[in-house]
């Protein structure tokens, strides 16, 4: 008799027949261990419904608990990939100390002069950016593009040490 009406509420909210069906049978498995708690004064129809809701929000919570757990875990399964491949084509015999600081202090002589001069107190003197432009007298906007702009002509001069060099893009 309940059945059917339970059905229906909780397709409303879960649209899925088989999660309702369960739904449905747990709600009613429910009523039946608690049998002889209930007395004829109990609004069946009411405890029913106030089960199958509380059923409808332990599954909502759980499906969502899962497809974020899921989520996450394709996102991590891509990251894993993502690394795994990165390091696979990682060539480390390339890595040459020397040839690096070469290559940086050549690419920061190529630098304007007063980009060089934002970088080198950014990213080797350890400054904020309001201190750079309070110290010499530019805009915070200005340190920040003299920074974006000796960051990509960095990135295209080390993209083959990238991997090895990364402290220098990291702040």
């Amino acid at each position: 008799m309940y059945a059917p009406r339970l059905y229906y509420f909780i397709y409303e909210y879960i649209p899925q027949k088989d999660i309702s069906e369960n739904i449905v049978q747990e709600t009613l498995m429910v009523l039946w261990s608690k049998k002889s708690e209930l007395t004829d004064n109990t609004n069946l129809g009411a405890y029913l419904f106030t089960v199958a809701k509380n059923n409808c929000l332990y599954k909502l919570r759980e499906i969502k608990y899962r497809q974020r757990i899921f989520h996450n875990a394709e996102v991590k399964e891509s990251e894993l990939e993502a690394n795994y491949i990165a390091l696979e084509s990682l060539e480390t015999t390339r890595f040459n100390e020397i040839e690096i600081e070469q290559i940086i202090e050549h690419t920061l002589a190529q630098l304007p002069p007063q980009c060089r001069t934002v970088f080198n107190l950014s990213r080797f003197k350890g400054m904020k950016n309001r201190e750079i432009a309070e110290e010499l007298n530019i805009s915070a906007k200005a340190v920040e593009g003299h920074i974006t702009k000796a960051l990509k002509v960095f990135r295209v001069a080390l993209k083959d040490y990238l991997p090895f060099v990364a402290f220098i893009f990291v702040k």
